[in-house]
Formats: C-alpha cells, structure tokens, sequence
C-alpha cells in the first residue's frame, strides 16, 4: 500500500470513512446520529431527575412521620416527668 499524503490527511480520511461507514449501516449520517443520542440521553436524564424527585419525596414523607412519632413520644416524656414531680411534691 502506498502511502497517500501526510498521517493528517490519513486521519482524515479515516474520519470520513467512519462517517460514510455509519451512513452505511445506519442509513443516517453522523450529524442524525448524534442527535438521537443527544435526545437519548436527555430523555434519560429527565427519567433520572423524575426518580430522584420521587424518591426523595417518599423519604421526606418517612422523615415527617418520625419526626410525628418522635413530637408524640417527647409529648408523653413531658407529661410523665410532670406527673412525676407532682408525685414527689
């Protein structure tokens, strides 16, 4: 194989050949391929965020309902340790 031009122009016309290699299998070109990624990738990151959200919405429900739980038993604490002092008094 002769050599044709310099390593530059190889590059580049390895580059051109990948993107006619995808049109070729893919029936797209490049710049059409990449923007469905593109797409992809940002339907899953909203997916992503929509998970996130949920889940630290049901994890602040389960933190309202402890602190609920822990208020109630400070509540009767209170009201044992004040029954308690007016036992002894």
């Amino acid at each position: 194989m002769e050599p044709r031009g310099t390593s530059i122009a190889r590059i580049a016309r390895m580059a051109q050949d990948f993107e006619q290699l995808l049109k070729d299998v893919f029936g797209e070109p490049l710049s059409k391929i990449t923007q469905y990624s593109s797409e992809q990738l940002q339907r899953m990151q909203s997916r992503l965020q929509e998970l996130a959200r949920e889940a630290i919405k049901d994890e602040l429900a389960k933190l309202h309902q402890e602190i609920a739980e822990l208020r109630a038993r400070v509540a009767v604490l209170e009201s044992e340790r004040v029954q308690a002092s007016a036992d002894q008094v």
